[in-house]
């Protein structure tokens, strides 16, 4: 009878996941998308050129025609600076460098070891909490986030007497609605300002977005969504969830919850607490002093030299911490080791990078032609004639931003779509650029997890089939809405808090430019 009763809502369910993925199926490879994008750029810009539409110039108050790029000089300008255009994209050797750090760190261990710890020794009233720390934190994992939480988490949960399928939902949903929040400076966020930084220079040319301009806000959101996941998993999912599929219904047998660390992972964390305890030191002697050369010429560190060299002090100190523990645990055994382990990370870069081909050329096109800057004055018009400022564009933009992610769940690829477009129009409207890419991070998350086009979907799903193999997408669809629009409503009335009560989003960086 149980099964005959939700029947009807598991079939409205799958139509609709049905649509959603056949919709998002006819997306074109994110490549291809920015290589159409950049022919229609080529396009339009012969089409208004030919009409002789201008744009305008926010530095010089001065207009001029939009220029065509199947003109001569157009044509001409994508032959001469096609290569210059790759190499020059912000976000290239920003990715490459911390990924080499980041990446020596995963390879050995290091990073999955402290998640596994993290999570397993929690204590037993306050393990739903830890969970949502380490998932919205262990995003410096990368793609090794959710394949080592899920799983790990179900089975914790297990062990404790707790709801299997509840412990997959609360790594799920850590790992993939907190994605753009972390207590760390992670690949995304110097990722993504340097997007911006090329984005918000189509309006100013000397603008710069650093990797920290969104760090008080968004470690500040580590711990209001860890409370937000924790309460809708105890309060909501796993009662429901303990209803459908209790306990006892699950095909695996209950485990033991100890996850034991060797000899050498141990001697291995210690030296790496040590290490961090020494660099920290390291660099407050470096930048304490007021005579710093890391210091602005005021002897101030907002901005500073100190900010914009935050990516090579990533490397270092993820370097150091990554051959520490890889001797450690006997990962590395010989000096040889460290490059090849660093070449082995970077191999993961290498769809993105493919990815930055098509991007770099579609914003260098954006940009050159005057479009760039036509759209954000066109644009920003718009908002003001229909009354869009404040709290009302912040939520607006945010919606457009989840919804959009829903069908296209590569952060960098929508974030490059958005930014050429949207950083320059609010920067007309005098939003700093690091407040747009601020408003971004909440709508790129929230909806990760109950897209099927992402591809962890289908991964949180067969962890959960493991204990319940009759489990279905609708089961795992229904389970993750509260959690996605709970941290959506959540997330965004606390950036509208945050505005309110006028605290910066990062150092020095508020909602407004001026």
């Amino acid at each position: 009878m149980e099964h005959a009763q939700h029947r009807p809502e598991t079939i409205k369910d799958n139509r609709f996941l049905s649509w959603v993925e056949t919709t998002g199926n006819k997306l074109p490879h994110p490549f291809l998308l920015f290589v159409y994008l950049a022919i229609f750029v080529m396009v339009i810009s012969a089409v208004l050129n030919y009409f002789n539409i201008n744009t305008y110039n926010p530095k010089t108050a001065e207009t001029y025609p939009i220029k065509s790029l199947l003109s001569g000089d157009g044509i001409a300008y994508m032959f001469t600076n096609f290569v210059k255009n790759f190499v020059n994209f912000p976000p290239l050797g920003t990715i490459i460098t911390v990924m080499l750090g980041i990446g020596l760190a995963e390879r050995v261990g290091l990073l999955s070891t402290l998640l596994t710890q993290t999570v397993a020794k929690a204590p037993r009233h306050l393990l739903t909490f830890f969970v949502f720390i380490a998932g919205i934190c262990g995003s410096i994992a990368s793609d090794a986030n959710y394949l080592i939480l899920i799983p790990l988490v179900a089975m914790v949960f297990h062990s404790v007497g707790r709801n299997p399928l509840a412990g997959a939902a609360a790594a799920y949903a850590a790992a993939g609605a907190g994605f753009d929040a972390s207590l760390f400076i992670t690949v995304g966020d110097a990722l993504f300002a340097g997007i911006a930084t090329d984005a918000a220079r189509i309006i100013d040319p000397d603008a710069y977005v650093s990797a920290v301009d969104n760090y008080y806000f968004v470690a500040s959101s580590v711990f209001i969504l860890a409370i937000v996941g924790t309460l809708i998993i105890d309060k909501v999912v796993e009662p429901r969830l303990n209803n459908l599929h209790p306990l006892s219904t699950m095909i695996k047998e209950r485990p033991t919850a100890e996850v034991n660390m060797t000899a050498e992972e141990k001697t291995g964390l210690k030296r790496v607490a040590l290490f961090t305890l020494g660099y920290f030191a390291f660099v407050m002697a470096l930048v304490l002093p007021e005579s710093s050369a890391l210091r602005n010429a005021d002897g101030g560190l907002i901005p500073s030299p100190f900010l914009k060299s935050l990516v090579p002090f990533m490397f270092f100190y993820f370097l150091g911490i990554g051959i520490i523990y890889g001797k450690a645990v006997r990962k590395i055994e010989k000096v040889e080791d460290i490059p090849d382990l660093m070449a082995d990370s970077v191999k993961a870069l290498a769809t993105t990078l493919v990815l930055f081909l098509a991007i770099s050329q579609f914003i260098a096109y954006f940009k050159w032609t005057g479009i760039g800057n036509l759209v954000a004055f066109e644009g920003a018009h718009f908002l003001q004639s229909v009354g869009f400022d404040g709290y009302a564009l912040i939520i607006s933009f945010i919606l457009i931003t989840c919804i959009c992610n829903i069908f296209m769940t590569s952060g960098s690829a929508q974030f490059a779509l958005f930014a050429p477009i949207f950083i320059p129009m609010l920067m007309q409207l005098n939003i700093e650029p690091a407040f747009t890419l601020a408003m971004f991070r909440i709508g790129d998350s929230s909806t990760n997890i109950i897209s099927p086009m992402s591809p962890y979907f289908s991964v949180a799903l067969v962890y959960m089939q493991s204990y319940k193999p009759e489990l279905r997408i609708g089961t795992l669809m229904a389970t993750m809405l509260p959690l996605a629009i709970g941290f959506l409503v959540f997330w965004t009335s606390f950036l509208l808090l945050w505005t309110g009560l006028g605290l910066d989003v990062g150092p020095g960086v508020s909602m407004y430019i001026n």
